[in-house]
């Protein structure tokens, strides 16, 4: 059995976009959890910094990840969000025991 993939990524939004950002990866987490390879989908705001927004993930493995990142629900929010993100930074790692 493989490894789980855990992702992190770093978003940023454009200033006075946070909001609506935050409100498009709202509506991405249910068709996310529910995909089979999904093990963790959680999205977090910075305290510090309102225009930052954390997604950490946790995914079966590599194949799952890649099935996510081409699903409508995903390709979709990527095309809904292209005006409110300023930043993205991903993150891969896997846990280490």
């Amino acid at each position: 059995m493989s490894t789980p993939l855990t992702l992190i990524a770093i978003i940023r939004a454009k200033p006075g976009r946070a909001d609506a950002l935050q409100a498009q990866l709202a509506e991405l987490r249910v068709p996310s959890r529910a995909e089979a390879g999904c093990i963790q989908y959680d999205m977090h705001r910075d305290r510090k910094d309102p225009d930052l927004i954390y997604m950490v993930e946790q995914w079966r493995d590599e194949a799952a990840l890649a099935e996510h990142e081409a699903s409508e629900h995903f390709q979709a929010f990527v095309k809904a969000t292209q005006a409110d993100l300023a930043e993205l930074d991903i993150r891969l790692m896997n846990r280490i025991d």
